[in-house]
């Protein structure tokens, strides 16, 4: 039995070490995007979401929202977060299925989006008047609609290269669509467009020079999380976008509204002329040169065109 015992215990001993390496082996949990306070809103059709917020300063909110693709997360709205955080209070939102907002598997559509940004601003940001918001890309459609459904949670809208503005209809091919619903294959597709090379590739597009590297990491981190497929999925199988997002959104827009842009791989804005003749509220201002981002390449020029926008307030 001694001998045993010794046996065993020389066993334990030399598999003391077995715990602790297998824990190396775990998934790291996904880093903050910014460098500020992270909160947590539950909500019923799209579960826990994240949003980072700093409120030491005074004033009407500013409610930044990231935009839509393989990897998207906070990280693209960073710079504009950093700069405003001591002029006004400020809220960045993990839109569902991204960053550290939960990622289960659900029905992602547009009606998901719209219902998460209204929630946020009705239960979380709760300004009398509504908040200033700060969209990109794909989510200028969400943040437009819950404007023109309830004018009072928005005070203003910037829109930074908006989706919705070009002749053609944007969304995703047959081929895509289909593509997107047969789990193995989109499986696939998703590993493809969110791998690091591709990630580089796609951010790349979206810069006059390098992409900004904190911008690529991120990206690159939290598209390996689980789930992380699945709401980008949906982005590219076409079901987040408004069908004619010119007539139903952007030409009803209640509240004013300034549009940045410049050249851009991802979005066309054919249709802006026509929209500031329909639309008073809106007003357009180019930061140039940049490609969908202006708030990485070009900050102050960005910042110069929000707040004049913003100093005309007499809304």
């Amino acid at each position: 039995m001694a001998a045993r015992a010794m046996s065993l215990d020389g066993v334990v001993d030399r598999f003391r070490f077995v715990p602790s390496a297998l824990r190396r082996l775990e998934r790291a949990p996904l880093a903050a995007a910014l460098d500020a306070e992270i909160r947590h809103v539950d909500t019923w059709s799209a579960g826990r979401l994240a949003y980072y917020v700093d409120t030491r300063a005074t004033g009407r909110p500013v409610v930044l929202l990231h935009g839509v693709d393989a990897a998207a997360s906070s990280k693209e709205v960073a710079p504009l977060f950093d700069a405003l955080r001591g002029e006004r209070p400020v809220y960045a939102l993990d839109l569902p299925g991204f960053g550290l907002s939960e990622r289960a598997d659900r029905a992602y559509d547009r009606e998901l989006y719209r219902a998460a940004v209204r929630r946020f601003l009705t239960d979380v940001v709760r300004e009398p008047g509504g908040a200033d918001v700060i969209a990109l890309s794909l989510s200028s459609e969400f943040a437009a609609a819950v404007a023109c459904e309830e004018m009072s949670l928005v005070h203003s809208l910037v829109l930074v290269s908006p989706t919705g503005l070009g002749r053609e209809a944007p969304g995703a091919s047959a081929v895509l669509r289909t593509i997107a619903h047969v789990p193995p294959v989109a499986g696939a597709l998703y590993r493809m467009l969110a791998s690091p090379p591709s990630i580089r590739w796609f951010l790349k597009k979206s810069f006059v020079g390098a992409p900004d590297p904190g911008l690529v990491d991120y990206a690159i981190r939290t598209s390996k999380e689980p789930g992380a497929h699945r709401a980008p999925l949906a982005f590219i199988s076409g079901a987040l976008f408004t069908e004619d997002a010119f007539e139903r959104l952007y030409a009803r827009l209640p509240v004013p509204t300034l549009i940045v842009h410049d050249q851009d791989p991802y979005s066309c804005f054919e249709r802006l002329g026509d929209l500031q003749q329909r639309n008073a509220r809106v007003e357009v201002a180019r930061v140039a040169p940049t490609r969908g981002l202006p708030h990485f390449e070009q900050l102050d020029a960005t910042l110069e065109v929000v707040r004049r926008f913003w100093a005309q307030d007499p809304w």
